[in-house]
């Protein structure tokens, strides 16, 4: 059985709508990381960020199987479906 890791980047305002959409899935074991997405002028809407040409993202990183990543994905995209999100996963083995 293995396990996978589940990258959830997501706009930092929406950073506690997300940790409420985990604790009641009845997740309670993740990560949190603070991250900056560059990207093109289009996508940044401040003039800080147009400055900078960087927004402020959260990464949350959680390790499940991947039947349960996919449904969590799914709720997630269900709850932020008008925000920017970004659900990656990938095979992992702990050492």
């Amino acid at each position: 059985m293995s396990l996978h890791g589940m990258n959830i980047y997501f706009e930092i305002a929406n950073k506690d709508i997300l940790v409420d959409l985990l604790l009641e899935e009845g997740y309670d074991d993740f990560y949190f990381f603070p991250c900056k997405r560059y990207s093109a002028g289009a996508l940044l809407t401040s003039a800080e960020e147009q400055v900078s040409a960087r927004r402020n993202f959260g990464l949350f990183r959680l390790f499940l199987q991947k039947a349960e990543a996919i449904v969590l994905a799914r709720a997630i995209k269900a709850e932020l479906k008008d925000k920017t999100i970004k659900i990656l996963i990938d095979e992992v083995e702990e050492l």
